[in-house]
């Protein structure tokens, strides 16, 4: 059996969790463990240097990040901005970096090269807090800022002056960015490249820059890692991880050793790395599994608010998967093209029908039910736990409810929910450098330039760039069939990944997929703005709308993801359009495309073509 959700699996014996963890945020938690111990999120209302890299939030955080930067830079903040699309952001930067999709790591490790020639590091930050400095300068060093010009599409002078900027502005934070993790053989080593530059510019765990840990008290609440049941899944069948020969870091050999690492720090200052986000089977493996019944069959899934036909790559290749199955089951919102494929479907609550715990490292916040669930929905853990129950193991699942486990996990701060809620939360008291006093959770106790876990698992353990191989360079005869460089996956309102098609008031505001193009790009390939038009990849084929605007480079196309189509038939073979105008339907999966640390699957930095239809 393969879930797409956690904890329930590994109880009942699987260790086949996949979904799309290896391209959203959950890489960058597991190589960031690995690197320094932790996941760091940046003190933007302290900082006077925000590099917003990879990153789009004005679309993906409008109400959260996006105003916190705007104030950044009323506070006198600079603001770099790395991204290939001209959003928001960019008009706002003090430098915009447009850089080639897929090339980031070039330019990271060409921001280390000039940070470490020109001694911009911090020299004792550097010499008592880090390992493999002289490993990671011997890997930089080719990568000049005449090279890291010709491979990103930037100038020598943006190169070297975004580096100084960056490394002299103190304190300075890099934000995490969904644009890194999408973007196939490239993904983990931006990751730890990113860490990298925290680390040897000094912006690592002080105020303005890359806070560290839990703060007091939040950290005494119990953590998501601590009601995983990972205990329980046996050794016998943690080595039946599908995938995990090929990725082994994003599977169990990774995570135990990052848990194992944490160790040496006290669990309320830093929470262990959560299994279910760092831990996970990989999605190809897993339905070649389905298809082949090799190394073994996989008969049963269940897929919570998941919809992988719009989730995840190579379309027709999950679909196959899915057709295999003796049994699927699936738990959502609203009936998805995936959902139009189970044998059962079980209704959901959306957010304001239920409770939530609203738990960060720097505050917790009891979140209420707006409304009764309406109709048949139930809660997620009312559906895990009864499926639990029914399988003999009451005894992992004490709590009759959800609100029962907040106030569980509130109990060490002397809480409950609705007191938590009374209060209007609980925040903490910002605490920083308290490796001085710990160490990193780390093999070494250090922050791992040149990483020990990596190095173990057979994984460069210094940041390296590699071409991709569907790319202007990465092949040349094919860029001339296939000559605009595709990005997906830019967020986009009012739509949420594949949410809200269904909505009328959302589909009267964005009623139809579309692919943007420059104008000269369109007037190049006799193209008309609001046409339909082809959009074609080595992988297939999709039909969009045509956007025409100068926010994108004359060398790529942006085309919207998650596209379905509710108005349509259900019954197969239409599934509400699903192969119409998926854009993950060009999007590969096979192994030369994907990040071999981890299996990030590209989403970006791919070869397109767009023709009238």
């Amino acid at each position: 059996m393969c879930g797409f959700n956690p904890d329930d699996n590994n109880l009942i014996g699987s260790p086949n969790i996949c979904g799309a963890n290896n391209i959203c945020m959950c890489p960058s938690q597991a190589v960031e463990f690995a690197t320094y111990g932790g996941f760091t999120w940046g003190d933007v209302m302290h900082t006077k240097c925000v590099v917003l890299w990879g990153h789009a939030p004005s679309k993906s955080n409008p109400i959260g990040l996006y105003p916190m930067i705007l104030q950044a830079q009323k506070n006198g903040a600079q603001l770099i901005v790395v991204d290939p699309r001209r959003i928001p952001e960019a008009e706002k930067a003090d430098m915009w970096l447009a850089i080639r999709p897929g090339t980031d790591v070039a330019l990271m490790l060409g921001w280390l090269r000039i940070i470490i020639e020109e001694k911009l590091y911090d020299a004792d930050f550097v010499a008592n807090w880090t390992i493999g400095f002289e490993d990671l300068k011997t890997a930089v060093a080719e990568y000049t800022p005449q090279k890291v010009a010709e491979i990103t599409w930037l100038s020598p002078e943006q190169v070297v002056s975004s580096a100084r900027c960056y490394a002299t502005t103190k304190p300075a934070m890099i934000t995490w960015g969904f644009g890194l993790d999408k973007q196939g053989v490239n993904a983990t080593q931006a990751a730890r490249a990113r860490c990298c530059l925290r680390a040897i510019s000094g912006n690592l765990d002080i105020q303005g820059g890359e806070p560290l840990g839990w703060n007091e008290p939040i950290g005494k609440i119990i953590g998501d890692e601590a009601i995983e049941f990972n205990s329980a899944l046996p050794k016998e069948q943690r080595v039946k991880q599908l995938g995990a020969d090929q990725y082994p870091f994003f599977g169990f050999p990774g995570w135990s050793r990052n848990r194992e690492a944490n160790r040496r720090l006290p669990i309320e200052y830093m929470h262990p790395p959560h299994a279910d986000m760092t831990c996970v089977a990989h999605a190809r493996s897993v339905f070649d599994a389905m298809i082949t019944a090799k190394p073994y069959a996989v008969t049963a899934a269940i897929s919570v608010a998941s919809n992988p036909l719009l989730s995840l790559p190579n379309v027709r290749h999950t679909y196959q998967a899915l057709k295999q199955l003796k049994i699927y089951v699936v738990g959502e919102y609203y009936l998805t093209p995936s959902a139009a494929l189970a044998d059962y479907v079980l209704p959901i609550c959306f957010t304001v029908e239920t409770t939530e715990l609203w738990l960060t490292p720097n505050f917790c916040v009891a979140c209420p039910r707006g409304v009764d669930p309406l109709y048949e929905r139930r809660n997620t853990y009312d559906f895990w736990r009864g499926l639990a129950v029914r399988l003999g193991q009451n005894d992992h699942w004490s709590w009759e409810t959800v609100d029962d486990v907040w106030d569980y996990r509130l109990a060490p701060v002397g809480l409950t929910f609705n007191e938590l809620f009374k209060q209007n939360g609980l925040f903490g008291r910002p605490q920083y450098k308290r490796y001085e006093k710990f160490g990193f959770g780390t093999p070494s106790g250090k922050v791992e330039l040149h990483s020990t876990t990596f190095g173990e698992l057979g994984c460069e353990p210094v940041p390296v760039y590699r071409e991709p191989p569907h790319s202007p360079l990465g092949d040349l005869k094919l860029a001339k069939s296939f000559p605009l460089v595709l990005i997906s996956g830019s967020r986009f309102m009012p739509m949420y990944h594949s949410e809200q098609r269904q909505i009328q008031a959302a589909r009267k505001s964005r009623p139809d997929p579309l692919v943007t193009l420059h104008p000269d790009t369109v007037k190049a390939l006799d193209l008309t703005a609001g046409e339909w038009v082809k959009v074609e990849s080595p992988q297939g084929s999709i039909r969009m709308r045509l956007r025409v605007s100068d926010t994108v480079d004359q060398r790529m196309a942006d085309a919207d993801h998650g596209w379905w189509f509710p108005e349509r038939r259900e019954e197969e073979p239409e599934l509400f359009g699903v192969f119409e105008s998926n854009v993950n339907i060009l999007c590969p999966d096979g192994s030369e495309f994907c990040s071999p640390e981890i299996g990030s699957w590209p989403h970006s930095a791919l070869l397109c073509r767009v023709k009238k239809e």
